[in-house]
C-alpha cells in the first residue's frame, strides 16, 4: 500500500465536562477533566495505521513531546517534523449538554512552517498552518484539503488557492457556505461532514447517514472519517463506500473518550 502523508497538528487534548457554558464575566466550575494524544494529523495518522495503512505525518512538534513522539513511531507511524523550542501545541476542550466549545494554543504548530518541503504522492492537508499547507501542496501529486478549526488563519487567496489545488474537499456545512462565497468548488469532490447527520457527497447531494450509538464524548470524530475515508481510498473503493466506512469509524470513536482508539482492522472489519 502507499504511504499517505498528512500535514497538520500533534497536540495534547484536555477534555473537561462542565455542567453549563457561564454567560460572559461569570464562571463555572469543572467535573472531569483528561489528557489525551491529540492533534488532527496525530489523530488521522493514528488511524490510518490501526487499519493497516502506511501514513507520516508532517508536522513541529514542541520540547515537551519526547514521549508522544515516541508513541507515534511505536505505532508504525513515520515522522516529519520540525522541532521546536515552544511548548507542543494544546486543545482545551469544553462538552457540555451536547455541545463542545475547543480553544487551541499553537504553540509548536506556530514553527509548522518552517518544516522542509517534501514531494507527495497523496496528501491530506488537515487543520495547519497555512504557509505549510502551501508549500507541501505546491510538491504532491493528489491534495485532501480541509480548512477546519484552523479556517481563520488562511486568507481568502489562501482558501481559493487551496481548494482550487485540492482533489478532494473536506468540510462541514459551515465551511461549505464559506467556501461556495469564495471560490468555485462546482464539478470537485466536496465531502460535507453534518455531525449526527452523517456526510454529504457534495457532487450529488447523497447524504450518508450516521450510525446511531450512545456517545460517551466527540472528540476525534472528523479525523476518525477521514482515516478510514483513506484506508477505503487506497484500497480503490469508490467515494459512497469510502464515506461509509469513515460513518463507521466515528461511530467508534465517540463511544470513549478521547480521538485515539480506533480498533484494529480485525475488530473493525
Amino acid at each position: 500500500m502507499k504511504e499517505i502523508n498528512v500535514l497538520g497538528h500533534i497536540a495534547y487534548d484536555y477534555i473537561f465536562d462542565i455542567p453549563f457554558y457561564p454567560e460572559k464575566g461569570y464562571s463555572t466550575y469543572i467535573e472531569k477533566y483528561t489528557r489525551h494524544y491529540g492533534g488532527g494529523a496525530a489523530n488521522i495518522c493514528h488511524g490510518i495505521s490501526m487499519l493497516g495503512g502506511k501514513c507520516r505525518i508532517i508536522s513541529s512538534i514542541g520540547r515537551d513531546a519526547n514521549r508522544y513522539e515516541n508513541y507515534l513511531i511505536k505505532k508504525g507511524i513515520r515522522l516529519h517534523i520540525y522541532k521546536s523550542r515552544k511548548k507542543l501545541a494544546r486543545a482545551y476542550i469544553f462538552n457540555s449538554g451536547g455541545m463542545q466549545t475547543t480553544y487551541f494554543y499553537w504553540g509548536a504548530s506556530e514553527d509548522m512552517d518552517k518544516i522542509r518541503a517534501i514531494k507527495s504522492e497523496y496528501l491530506h492537508i488537515a487543520p495547519s498552518h497555512p504557509k505549510a499547507a502551501i508549500k507541501m501542496a505546491e510538491r504532491a501529486k493528489f491534495i485532501a484539503f480541509e480548512p477546519g478549526q484552523d479556517w481563520h488563519r488562511y486568507k481568502k487567496e489562501e482558501l481559493q488557492h487551496l481548494t482550487e489545488m485540492a482533489d478532494i474537499v473536506f468540510c462541514n456545512e459551515f465551511e461549505l457556505k464559506k467556501l461556495e462565497e469564495i471560490t468555485k468548488i462546482k464539478g470537485k469532490e466536496v465531502i460535507v461532514t453534518l455531525g449526527k447527520k452523517g456526510c454529504m457527497i457534495y457532487k450529488n447531494k447523497k447524504i450518508i447517514p450516521a450510525i446511531p450509538v450512545k456517545s460517551a464524548e466527540p472528540t476525534g470524530a472528523g479525523d476518525a472519517f477521514k482515516a478510514a475515508f483513506w484506508t477505503g481510498f487506497m484500497k480503490g473503493y469508490d467515494l459512497t463506500t469510502n464515506c461509509q466506512l469513515g460513518i463507521k469509524a466515528a461511530s467508534f470513536i465517540v463511544k470513549k473518550r478521547g480521538a485515539q482508539h480506533m480498533p484494529s482492522l480485525e475488530k473493525f472489519r
